[in-house]
């Protein structure tokens, strides 16, 4: 975590360590719930090592909004920062290793040491960004090109992800990404 921490948010080695001997490590099993739909989520984890899926839930259907995978943050930051109810289900794909620090913890430390409210802050910006980015591909890309994209993001989604949670995540039906995987194949 540390490694990361210094690399992404260009932090001494002191900060990074101050800020990850914060967390807390948890194990979660394949189907366990890292956030619960109807809950505030006030927590915010770093996956050491697994796999999670971000699900937006409603009365009609879910939709799947991300993958989560090692060396990556993890949290409904909209619950978070809103300290509102989630709307999201973060659920573990496979067992999971997560470092976890509660709002509580994080604040005191914000408060403490300056520097880890602006990792906070970069990290927030960052998730921003990305979210950001996933709706200008929803509106800009193809769904052979959003395919591509999630693939060069991560390569392990074609092992790991199920067709048909691809598919949620793009948007599209599980045969449209079945016909962009056998486009892709007669093209090599």
């Amino acid at each position: 975590m540390n490694t990361f921490l210094i690399d992404t948010f260009q932090i001494t080695k002191d900060e990074a360590q101050i800020f990850s001997s914060s967390f807390h490590t948890e194990e979660y099993l394949k189907g366990d719930l890292f956030t619960k739909n109807g809950q505030v989520c006030n927590k915010i984890g770093f996956v050491k090592k697994g796999v999670l899926k971000c699900i937006t839930v409603s009365k009609e259907r879910a939709l799947i909004d991300n993958f989560i995978f090692a060396n990556q943050f993890v949290s409904d930051y909209y619950s978070y920062l809103t300290k509102e109810k989630s709307t999201k289900d973060i659920v573990c794909i496979e067992n999971c290793t997560i470092h976890i620090i509660d709002r509580k913890k994080l604040e005191k430390l914000s408060n403490k040491h300056p520097s880890i409210g602006q990792i906070a802050k970069k990290a927030t910006e960052q998730l921003y960004l990305l979210t950001q980015q996933k709706l200008d591909d929803l509106r800009l890309l193809n769904a052979e090109e959003r395919y591509l994209k999630l693939l060069n993001s991560n390569k392990r989604v074609i092992n790991e992800i199920p067709q048909y949670e691809i598919a949620s995540y793009l948007s599209v039906s599980p045969e449209t990404v079945s016909r962009i995987r056998k486009k892709l194949i007669k093209r090599s």
